[in-house]
């Protein structure tokens, strides 16, 4: 049956993540960013176009703007971030230059103020999404596809999936809103509640292990169950900074 998916696009790295603790979804879109930003910050930090994209989007989502603080990226970041806040500034006094037309100070008279509304939030606003969550929510569609494909070719996948830590609670979700046919949800359903099962019977013993009369019992598997339930509803913990590096080496 292996054969029945084995040109299928991204189901060995499917495979490999399901092997590995975590959500595979999220290890997945983490690669895709690690490489979206090499590529952008050791060959394309120079492309005027790219460069326009971030600045519009205000700079990198909280999660992935920490991953540009890797060895020999200063000098990429900061190229990139002149633009931003060069843009953000230019941005507030044009915003705040603007004198508000006579329907808009009426209509601030007339009603209570919308802080959302006001000219110079709405400017400051990003005005696209972060160039590497666009590029991770990409990345997502084609897992999901490969899944439903997966899943009509052959078993191997949830039999996979069942032995594995799941998806988080996030991309289970998107993953069954975009399994079509809607036939294909229901075997999945059943293999994220195994791993759900497996994983309250863990955190069932953690809870009991730390009660006084059993704390002369050693932890298993369940040490980290409460990490990982927390990791498989809320998602992984962000990474503060990449341990990724480039071909040169700036402080």
């Amino acid at each position: 049956m292996a054969g029945a998916t084995r040109y299928l696009p991204y189901y060995d790295d499917l495979l490999e993540a399901l092997a590995t603790p975590g959500c595979a979804f999220c290890l997945l879109q983490q690669r895709t960013a690690e490489r979206y930003l090499d590529a952008l910050l050791w060959e394309s930090v120079n492309d005027p176009s790219l460069r326009r994209e971030v600045s519009a989007a205000r700079g990198f989502c909280r999660s992935h703007a920490w991953l540009l603080v890797r060895p020999g990226a200063a000098l990429s970041a900061a190229i990139l971030y002149k633009d931003v806040l060069l843009g953000a500034a230019r941005t507030l006094q044009n915003a705040s230059a603007q004198r508000p037309s006579l329907w808009q100070r009426l209509r601030t008279w007339l009603r209570r103020p919308n802080p959302q509304e006001d000219p110079v939030v709405r400017a400051l606003a990003a005005q696209r999404t972060c160039p590497a969550c666009t590029n991770a929510r990409a990345v997502e569609q084609h897992l999901c596809a490969t899944v439903g494909t997966a899943i009509q070719r052959s078993d191997e996948f949830l039999l996979r999936y069942r032995s594995s830590s799941g998806l988080c609670l996030d991309h289970f979700s998107t993953l069954t809103a975009a399994l079509q046919p809607s036939r294909l949800r229901q075997p999945l359903w059943e293999a994220q509640s195994a791993v759900w099962q497996r994983l309250d019977t863990e955190l069932a013993e953690f809870i009991r292990k730390n009660d006084h009369r059993f704390r002369g019992e050693a932890f298993g598997v369940e040490r980290d169950a409460w990490e990982r339930a927390i990791a498989l509803t809320s998602g992984p913990q962000p990474a503060a900074t990449s341990t990724r590096g480039g071909l040169t080496q700036s402080r």
